[in-house]
């Protein structure tokens, strides 16, 4: 049988480019990615820095990227048009690691920690810039019938990619004494990342413009925050997905210093153990994807968020670096169903009219969530401990998990009673 990498056999051929283009492009993203997300903190060490201004990175991230959602929405509302905001977002988070590459150059301790940090706030936050536009575009070159198998597909891909390179950079950057080896693994990703832009830009743009981004041009905020609030189920999915954020938040950035302060990690050892996570994801990507298409994305959300709220206590009994790999496998699993059933979900429950600057309300508020859990979580960390920190944010996971099975009602336990008892008395 014919191998279908990119679903695109039983769709429209109007959708079929866009989806090749748009394949590729995650892949020479993830690619990019693989030379930067898991050595930030060790370059931040590497430099001077603490565990707590890793914390203080993390705060920083969320409070410029709850500034720049909704103001990208609008943007795109105003511009009448979503693709070329998210490549001016995405390019300027390339950019931003072109400026980590030439911080070193141009200072030294304690200044270069700052700049450093600085500069990996703002990547993260023009994410936030063009995100919003990018999951309604996302939704307008991708058909609803194939969405879970496709990106099931995109996401396996991106984590062989991920596979490969993570432990590849790891091995480059120990090559070298210092900081040289980060700055040679941020240049080669921002060349990767120049392709993976280049194949956005290929992707064509439907004819139809944003319906809803387009309505809003004349109306503010109190407009939009008054359609959020009107609709009930993506509001409570929004409040629930804040304190969810809140306790993930919470030990989210202290885990990699962990890793390094505490059970003696090196950038050798943290490459081979993204390594074992990226090949969980590609597991999880297929299966989870499957199971989008078959049960629904409420059914597989909720089925991971039951089980995220565990991964904190398992590093409670580590004591050595490798130990980590007991953590990653099931995470890698876990959060790669929760990301593909999540971009269906939020879809799903902000609906069509205004769905752009719905989701960016989303996501700004999330922020807002992400800024005061990393400030809480170091400053626990500094009077207390890092177990406590991660038991604590294992128990907030846990009641935001309830919270959700009882919003979305995702297994239907009642209702399947229901019928086999119609069933029994028929």
């Amino acid at each position: 049988m014919r191998l279908d990498p990119y679903v695109t056999r039983s769709v429209p051929k109007r959708f079929r480019a866009g989806m090749r283009y748009f394949w590729w492009y995650g892949v020479f993203l993830s690619t990019a990615e693989a030379f930067v997300g898991s050595y930030i903190t060790l370059f931040i060490f590497a430099l001077g820095g603490t565990s707590l201004q890793v914390g203080t990175l993390a705060s920083l991230s969320s409070l410029f990227g709850m500034l720049l959602p909704i103001p990208g929405a609008r943007w795109a509302a105003k511009w009448g048009r979503l693709r070329p905001v998210v490549l001016i977002s995405f390019s300027l988070r390339q950019a931003m690691v072109l400026g980590a590459f030439l911080v070193p150059f141009i200072t030294r301790e304690p200044v270069a920690v700052l700049l450093v940090i600085g500069v990996f706030a703002l990547r993260a936050a023009f994410l936030h810039l063009g995100n919003s536009p990018w999951t309604t575009f996302a939704g307008q070159i991708i058909p609803t019938k194939v969405r879970g198998r496709y990106f099931s597909s995109r996401k396996t891909v991106m984590a062989l990619s991920s596979l490969i390179w993570v432990p590849l950079a790891g091995q480059l950057i120990g090559l070298f004494e210092g900081v040289l080896g980060y700055q040679i693994a941020f240049g080669i990703s921002v060349a990767v990342a120049a392709v993976a832009l280049a194949l956005y830009g290929r992707i064509p743009e439907p004819e139809t413009e944003d319906e809803a981004a387009r309505g809003s041009k004349s109306q503010g905020l109190r407009e939009l925050w008054h359609g959020l609030r009107s609709n009930k189920a993506f509001w409570r999915f929004t409040l629930i997905s804040m304190f969810f954020n809140f306790a993930w938040q919470f030990a989210s950035p202290y885990f990699g210093t962990y890793q390094v302060e505490v059970l003696g990690a090196t950038s050798e050892v943290i490459g081979w153990l993204a390594m074992s996570s990226a090949l969980m994801r590609m597991v999880g990507q297929q299966l989870w994807g499957r199971a989008v298409d078959r049960r629904g994305a409420r059914w597989a959300f909720t089925l991971c968020m039951v089980f995220i709220p565990f991964l904190p206590f398992i590093w409670l009994p580590l004591n050595a670096p490798w130990q980590v790999v007991f953590v990653y496998i099931p995470s890698g699993f876990l959060w790669a169903g929760r990301a593909v059933a999540n971009f269906n979900l939020q879809l799903e429950l902000a609906g069509e009219e205004r769905q752009t600057e719905s989701i960016a309300t989303y996501n700004t508020l999330l922020a807002l969530a992400n800024i005061l859990g990393p400030l809480l979580g170091g400053w626990m960390v500094t009077a207390f401990s890092y177990q406590i920190v991660f038991v604590l944010s294992g128990i907030g996971r846990g009641v935001a998990a309830i919270l959700f099975v009882l919003l979305l009602k995702p297994f239907d336990l009642t209702s399947r009673f229901d019928r086999r008892r119609r069933s029994a008395l028929s």
